[in-house]
């Protein structure tokens, strides 16, 4: 995985629904935002999981990185999340597998 790995992207509630089904997109636990967010990445074809770790409701670290799964609606009124890089822990990093 590259320095440069982009952590962006875009997941529906419906996407949600379908591809992990034991988690309802409008109260997802703070494990669950893990779990999408790490589904989300591993459609990526860089994607290493060298560790990650349970935040809150809304954010998760992936890799070193502080991810948020931030709730948006479009113009379609689709609901969906897209993926937020909120920062990085140079401690975290250094600890990675």
């Amino acid at each position: 995985m590259t320095k440069d790995f982009d952590y962006s992207a875009k997941i529906s509630f419906m996407d949600i629904r379908e591809n992990l089904p034991a988690i309802d997109p409008e109260n997802v636990s703070a494990q669950q935002v893990v779990e999408v967010l790490l589904y989300l990445m591993m459609q990526k074809a860089d994607f290493r999981d060298r560790g990650h770790e349970v935040n809150n409701k809304e954010t998760a670290w992936i890799n070193g990185f502080l991810l948020r799964l931030k709730p948006v609606i479009d113009d379609n009124g689709i609901q969906s999340f897209v993926v937020e890089t909120m920062g990085s822990s140079m401690d975290k990093i250094a600890l990675l597998k």
